[in-house]
């Protein structure tokens, strides 16, 4: 019985419910032969006869047959009911997209744009995964991840990225920090002074480091490095260090004299919002809505003062 297919089975059941081999044939659309071949097989298998077969009459289950019959009947609708699960899962797959955002794009900058997608379909069910950009990297490449957005000036090798915006970042220190009431500062004098950033080794950290250091800001002291934003805004408050922060995380702060702007002397600071996923990424309707909605809004994601 362990070797029954289910094949076997539906022919078996077909013919208890047309009554004949011909019209269990004519149902299944294949020859009577194949039908009788079947049955046989199922015979061997079980140890017995199913059925009663005898000229001019219709094929009648024996004892055994009527126990197959039970056993028959249970395992196609388990069957049934397996498959009818399976495509309800495969359903709601495909209205389920996983998106894992830097934690400062997730909290500052794109907060009202994935609440804006959530509102407007509400027939996908979004997942969001925010972490630093290592975790968002590491959720596409290991695929547990369909989108991904983070702050870089360069393409991650492995994945396919855009860039559908850019964050300006702002050198701030508190109102007392002797920067703050200066214009026209260099980058000279403020290498003069201690900062308070992200770990050095992160790649949110070097992404920082390499754009300050492409404005002249190349010798960079870390009084204090943290990994967690609102601990890196006590600090700064607290005066202990200047910081390059992005401008949306800091803007409240400035807006209300918590924190004051350095009138840096040099080009704009500024990093790529940048979208990625994996090359051979699965496609479903949640993904394509997400991915065309932030395409669509590219021009909304940008600072806040820019607005």
């Amino acid at each position: 019985m362990l070797n029954v297919t289910f094949r076997r089975f539906h022919v078996f059941l077909s013919v208890v419910e047309t009554g004949t081999f011909a019209a269990a044939a004519n149902k299944l659309e294949i020859a009577q032969p194949s039908v009788s071949a079947h049955i046989a097989a199922l015979e061997r298998q079980v140890g017995g006869r199913i059925f009663e077969r005898r000229r001019g009459r219709r094929p009648v289950l024996t004892e055994l047959g009527e126990s197959v019959l039970v056993h028959a009947r249970e395992l196609m609708a388990e069957a049934t009911e397996m498959n009818a699960n399976v495509i309800s899962i495969r359903s709601r797959e495909g209205h389920r997209v996983v998106f894992a955002c830097q934690r400062t794009l997730a909290n500052f900058v794109l907060k009202t744009h994935i609440t804006r997608f959530t509102l407007d379909h509400p027939e996908f069910h979004l997942v969001l995964r925010i972490g630093t950009q290592e975790e968002v990297l590491n959720d596409l490449r290991n695929g547990i991840a369909d989108i991904g957005c983070f702050l870089s000036n360069d393409a991650p090798r492995g994945l396919g990225s855009e860039a559908v915006g850019k964050e300006r970042l702002l050198l701030v220190a508190s109102p007392d920090h002797p920067l703050t009431k200066r214009r026209n500062v260099k980058a000279a004098d403020i290498e003069k002074y201690g900062f308070v950033g992200a770990a050095s080794a992160s790649l949110f950290g070097r992404s920082v480091a390499k754009l300050m250091a492409s404005a002249g800001i190349r010798k960079v002291t870390f009084v204090a490095q943290v990994t967690e934003h609102q601990f890196l805004r006590e600090l700064v408050v607290a005066g202990v260090g200047i910081s390059c922060s992005t401008e949306n995380s800091v803007l409240k702060d400035i807006q209300d004299g918590t924190l004051k702007q350095i009138q840096f002397d040099g080009p704009e600071l500024a990093l790529d919002i940048r979208q990625a996923s994996p090359i051979h990424s699965r496609e479903n309707p949640a993904i394509s809505a997400l991915l065309e909605f932030l395409r669509r809004d590219r021009t909304e994601v940008v600072p806040a003062s820019s607005k």
